[in-house]
């Protein structure tokens, strides 16, 4: 069960995601739920919405979805949901601290100036200080 602060600041990361499931006229069967299930195992947060011929409203959707998995609703808005559940192996959220956890990323060496851009770009400044 998810805080008011928790799903508040899930539901701020998932602004920007896009949909990645929709439920339609065919319902929700199992393959979708697999699918959903393996998405939240990837991702942890997933953003769905039902179409305008489903059967289903959006929080019928969410709250079945989320009790068939094991998941959290975080926020239901017109057609589109959000939900939520923890990933036992790809941990992206630190809901507790309420924070992303960041992946080690291999650090990108600058490269150095090379002597001839180093000569343009001193006489670009030279040319902008007479200007001045």
């Amino acid at each position: 069960m998810l805080t008011s602060k928790q799903r508040a600041y899930l539901r701020g990361r998932a602004n920007d995601y896009d949909t990645i499931f929709q439920v339609g006229k065919g319902g929700i069967n199992e393959n979708m739920l697999e699918q959903i299930d393996n998405a939240l195992e990837a991702r942890e947060l997933i953003k769905l919405r039902t179409l305008e011929n489903s059967d289903f409203f959006a929080r019928e959707a969410a709250d079945t979805i989320a009790e068939a998995l094991g998941a959290d609703v975080v926020s239901v808005v017109g057609s589109k949901f959000i939900l939520y559940r923890e990933s036992k192996k790809n941990k992206k959220f630190d809901i507790e601290n309420f924070c992303e956890i960041e992946e080690k990323k291999p650090v990108k060496k600058k490269s150095p100036v090379k002597p001839a851009m180093k000569k343009k770009l001193a006489e670009k400044f030279k040319k902008n200080q007479k200007r001045k």
